[in-house]
C-alpha cells in the first residue's frame, strides 16, 4: 500500500497542478484576445469595482495566544480582558489600524466580516 502511495501522490499532484496551469493559461488568452471595447465593459462589469463595507468585527477567543498586539496597535477596536483580546468596538470598520492590527496577529484569530 505504501508504494502505491509513493506513485499515486505525485501523480495526482502533477496533474491538478497541470490543469490549473491550463486554466489560467486559457483565462489569460480569453482576457488578452479581447479587442473589442465592449467585450472588455462586459469583463469589466462582472468585476465587482465597489469597496467592500464590513460589518462585524470578531476575534476567535478560543485561539487567542494573548501576546496583546490587537490591542498595542487599535485600542479603539480592542482591549485585553483575562489575557484575551477582546472586541469593544465594531465602528469604522475600515480604519488603518484596524487594518494592521488584524495583520499583526500572530495566530490570525482577528476577522471582519
Amino acid at each position: 500500500m505504501n508504494n502505491k502511495l509513493k506513485i499515486i501522490l505525485p501523480v495526482l499532484l502533477v496533474s491538478s497542478s497541470a490543469f490549473i496551469l491550463f486554466q489560467l493559461k486559457k483565462d489569460s488568452i480569453l482576457i488578452s484576445t479581447t479587442s473589442n471595447s465592449s467585450d472588455i465593459r462586459d469583463l469589466k462589469s462582472d468585476i465587482s469595482l465597489t469597496p467592500t463595507s464590513f460589518q462585524k468585527l470578531n476575534i476567535f477567543s478560543k485561539h487567542c495566544i494573548g501576546c496583546g498586539k490587537c490591542s498595542r496597535i487599535d485600542s479603539t477596536h480592542f482591549e485585553m480582558v483575562n489575557n484575551v483580546a477582546t472586541v469593544i468596538s465594531s465602528t469604522n470598520l475600515n480604519s488603518s489600524k484596524l487594518t494592521m492590527a488584524i495583520n499583526n496577529c500572530p495566530v490570525q484569530v482577528i476577522t471582519l466580516e
